[in-house]
């Protein structure tokens, strides 16, 4: 199939429809003009030849009901105008006038230029010879016949087929003015539907070389395309994201993996070397570091299993409160160390859904919010419900999260204060793990924070 350009698509479609309806339209036009028109030369030939007919009878009566040759010869040049002659018979069928010998032929030769002139513009072909029989009548009595002769199958005069020829141009100039006009809008349409396609055509391009820092501008009326636009705007704001993201990522994990792995070569080469003795604390102190690399590439693993969905939920009924208070317990020795106050507020409620996997979402928000409120800090937890949803919410009076990282704490490797949080042992994983597990139950996340003050985390889960 020949591959064309939308712009050049565009037109050839509009101009094609434009075609086709112009020449419909002409058609129908040129047919009904045609119909009306041969209708209004028959009724305005037959009312011609009526009026003839009136004349015969007047002259007939003013002759004393008998026929007059001169009258009739007058009568018959002034017929003979309008490309019509005419004969006349009594009542018992015998011609008492006609044309005939050189009047005759001089007739029928001026009835067949006129023909010849009427085909010539094109109208209308005037081939044979038209007899039209009418009654002569009066008080009641008929006395005679007249038959009228013309070339048909219309009786067209000059002017009137110089009508149809004029018209019949009239209309192919029309036709072929609207044509250019259709030509011209088409290119123009084509031209603004084209134009801002073509940039998004390039735009997606240039996505697919890596540059996203470009955006299309908005630069048409035309809703859909705009709201294209703005979604590939976003596409492109989201893989720049994504970009920097990765390249964090790839710095991050090169960091958190060469930092034990550099532990670990260096205090085994030194027991090699006979540096350092093999003590219980060096081997505790490699055990630590593999115990880190190993966590690490489990949670990548976690991660990577909830949000491409190999690991199904297996969804069982479970209390809410309950789990949170045995995950607290399992905290009490951290909690006690930094002598926080942590609560639970709100109902015993049961939810449906994956108890190991919330059972980790509590852990990490709670192991959060130890890490980052100062001693003798307060961390709250809120269980509601509505129609068809559990909230659950988790407040602390910590440090806070800048409002420009509130927007990336959920990515992976993601860490506000990257020297801090590892100095606390975080990994950036935590809350990545806790929205993949979140949303995985079809539920929701945000986070609302003011830096000094505290952090909240809101979640939103339904009850089956």
């Amino acid at each position: 199939m020949r591959k064309r350009t939308i712009k050049t698509q565009l037109a050839v479609s509009f101009l094609a429809i434009a075609t086709l309806i112009i020449g419909s339209i002409s058609l129908v036009a040129l047919s009904l003009t045609n119909n009306h028109f041969s209708k209004y030369v028959e009724e305005r030939q037959e009312d011609l030849l009526n009026q003839y007919v009136y004349t015969i009878d007047l002259l007939w009566l003013n002759s004393g009901e008998t026929w007059n040759s001169e009258e009739l010869a007058a009568l018959s040049e002034k017929v003979l105008e309008n490309n019509i002659y005419f004969s006349i018979e009594d009542e018992q069928g015998n011609m008492v006038w006609e044309l005939t010998g050189k009047d005759l032929k001089s007739a029928q030769e001026k009835l067949k230029k006129n023909a010849l002139k009427v085909s010539e513009k094109n109208s209308v072909k005037l081939d044979e010879t038209i007899e039209v029989k009418k009654k002569l009548i009066n008080d009641g009595n008929e006395f005679g016949k007249v038959t009228f002769y013309y070339f048909g199958p219309f009786a067209y005069t000059e002017h009137d087929a110089l009508f149809i020829s004029s018209m019949k141009q009239s209309l192919m100039y029309v036709a072929i003015a609207a044509l250019l006009v259709s030509f011209i809008l088409a290119s123009w349409i084509s031209a603004r539907l084209g134009l801002p396609l073509k940039h998004v055509s390039d735009f997606t391009h240039k996505l697919t070389c890596g540059e996203y820092a470009d955006k299309i501008p908005q630069e048409t009326s035309i809703i859909e395309i705009n709201s294209l636009i703005d979604s590939l705007n976003d596409l492109s704001n989201q893989l720049e994201k994504q970009h920097g993201l990765r390249k964090r990522l790839t710095t991050d994990i090169s960091h958190e993996l060469r930092t034990p792995l550099a532990t670990l070569k260096g205090n085994v080469e030194g027991m090699i070397d006979g540096v350092w003795k093999i003590t219980p604390e060096r081997l505790q102190s490699c055990y630590d570091e593999i115990d880190r690399l190993t966590r690490l590439i489990g949670n990548i693993e976690i991660i990577n299993k909830i949000e491409a969905k190999y690991d199904h939920l297996n969804k069982t009924e479970f209390n809410i409160y309950k789990l949170i208070e045995s995950v607290i317990e399992n905290f009490a020795s951290k909690i006690e160390s930094k002598n926080l106050h942590v609560e639970i507020q709100g109902d015993n409620i049961n939810i449906s859904a994956d108890k190991d996997k919330m059972n980790q979402v509590v852990i990490n928000l709670l192991n959060n919010a130890i890490k980052f409120t100062q001693k003798e800090g307060t961390i709250k937890f809120s269980i509601s419900k509505n129609k068809d949803h559990v909230l659950l919410i988790v407040e602390d009076n910590g440090i806070g999260i800048e409002k420009d990282q509130q927007l990336h704490i959920f990515d992976r490797f993601y860490m506000a204060d990257p020297s801090r949080s590892r100095a606390l042992g975080g990994q950036g994983i935590g809350l990545a793990i806790v929205k993949s597990v979140i949303e995985a139950h079809k539920g929701s996340i945000t986070v609302k924070s003011k830096l000094g003050l505290g952090t909240k985390f809101v979640i939103k889960l339904p009850f089956q």
